[in-house]
């Protein structure tokens, strides 16, 4: 019996001192809770972050289309899928949040160019050594000549494209700015911006912007449209009035788009791929517009462009005008065809010799064709082929001297082709050609002589030329 009572004992005792030390536990497990208790209301009392700061992500995600402003394919090409994007997070003194991205590119190509010419000038009613002599009325005199010349170069490009973009209580207001720099040789590149474009996304649908971009009145299909181009697409068969500046609406709903600018009809020089000359440059404005349709295995435009010419200038050209249209084929990931047409008319270059005038322009009616096909041979390989023609006639041209064309004519014929690997997004190795053919004649008399009579003092110009480039070209990105 009293061993008995001295077990119960004991197991009370062993109770009582369990009971102690789990007492002992809720105390101090009490204290961490109000411990962290107190430095969670800290952390919810203090600021979001420190004073003049907001919070930062950096990551990679796709790359950006602005909106109302396309692509083209050679853009597409050089800057690749992907950019980097800097978030600005919304704080209490900021309600609206910021996306800021970045990307861009270096280039370097291996070229090798061939240019081959022959010409023949007839000039009727002239005898003895060409600058001196008499008039006579069935004289005549032939000059003739041809030149082979090849050239081998490296040529380099940097470029950088920044976007941004914020969302604000009339909806998303941005810009996008790129600055480029082209190397050839020695020497530092001259810095400049072949883009700089502000935009406001009125609705989902209606955007309205404005700066200097490309024209709606550009073909963006067919050869120049779509092709990967690094250091070929030097011919004359493309449909693009040049870039200018431009105040630009946007309405864009599903696959269907439709968008108007007025542009500035301004030109200089060697200033585009129209041959602008110093006698378009004036007191007049440009409209273009654009209907597109972009579906999954099937896209096309229309577009339209005109610029104005100052009637203060002395020439003979008519205002520029342009209307065109392409198609776009898709095999899914296998394939695709592009197609371009156009035609127009307006100022251009000398008839024969291919060089910007200077004071007076030429009439210049044109109309041409253009097709790219390409393919995905594999996962890193992209192959394409393209052909072009494009045909002018001149008429209206007067020079200083006053120098007249009749009956001008400009054919230019044109192949291209390229193979590219790609063995990550960041990198491309590529393989260029292009052959150019371009036969030119014109007839030419002198108005401005007074020995001339019935058209007489003529010369018929007949030549043909032809170029071909080959080039090894390597893209870094970022």
């Amino acid at each position: 019996m009293k061993s008995i009572k001295l077990a119960l004992l004991g197991g009370a005792a062993l109770a009582v001192s369990a009971a102690a030390a789990h007492a002992d536990e809720l105390d101090a497990l009490k204290a961490q809770i109000e411990t962290l208790n107190a430095r969670v209301a800290a952390m919810e009392a203090a600021p979001a972050v420190p004073a003049g700061y907001q919070l930062i992500a950096i990551s990679e995600g796709d790359r950006v289309n602005t909106p109302g402003l396309e692509w083209t394919g050679r853009g597409l090409a050089a800057y690749g899928n992907k950019a980097t994007y800097i978030s600005v997070l919304p704080t209490a003194d900021a309600p609206a949040g910021a996306t800021i991205t970045w990307s861009g590119y270096a280039r370097a190509g291996l070229v090798y160019t061939n240019d081959k010419t022959d010409y023949s000038i007839k000039k009727y009613d002239w005898r003895g050594t060409p600058g001196r002599g008499e008039w006579v009325k069935d004289g005549s005199y032939t000059y003739k000549g041809n030149y082979d010349d090849g050239d081998i170069d490296v040529k380099a490009r940097g470029q950088v494209r920044v976007t941004a973009s914020t969302d604000t209580a009339v909806g998303e207001v941005g810009v996008d700015i790129r600055l480029r720099g082209n190397f050839n040789g020695n020497g530092a590149a001259d810095v400049y911006s072949d883009l700089a474009w502000g935009y406001w996304s009125m609705t989902p649908e209606l955007t309205f912007g404005g700066g200097y971009a490309g024209s709606l009145g550009n073909i963006s299909y067919g050869l120049d449209g779509a092709c990967n181009c690094y250091y070929t697409d030097n011919s004359d068969v493309n449909f693009n009035p040049g870039d200018t500046t431009q105040m630009r609406l946007t309405y864009a709903s599903g696959p269907f788009t439709m968008a108007a600018a007025l542009e500035d009809a301004s030109k200089r020089a060697g200033g585009d791929n129209f041959g602008a000359t110093d006698s378009v440059n004036g007191d007049e404005l440009g409209a273009s517009g654009e209907l597109k349709y972009s579906g999954d295995t099937f896209s096309g435009e229309i577009s339209g462009v005109w610029r104005g010419i100052s009637e203060d200038y002395d020439t003979n050209a008519d205002s520029l005008w342009q209307v065109g249209a392409g198609l776009g084929f898709s095999l899914g990931d296998m394939a695709s065809i592009s197609l371009a047409a156009a035609l127009g008319a307006g100022p251009v270059v000398n008839t024969y010799e291919g060089e910007i005038v200077s004071a007076y322009a030429a009439n210049n009616d044109w109309w041409g064709v253009s097709g790219l096909a390409s393919a995905n041979l594999s996962d890193a390989v992209h192959a394409e082929i393209a052909a072009g023609y494009k045909a002018r006639e001149f008429d209206n041209y007067s020079d200083a001297d006053g120098d007249s064309v009749n009956n001008g004519q400009w054919d230019q014929w044109t192949v291209l082709a390229g193979v590219y690997y790609d063995p990550v997004d960041q990198l491309t190795i590529g393989v260029e050609g292009e052959w150019i053919s371009t036969n030119r004649s014109a007839t030419l008399y002198d108005s401005a002589d007074p020995a001339q009579q019935d058209g007489a003092h003529k010369y018929n110009l007949d030549g043909t030329e032809e170029s071909f480039t080959v080039d090894l070209v390597s893209v870094w990105r970022f």
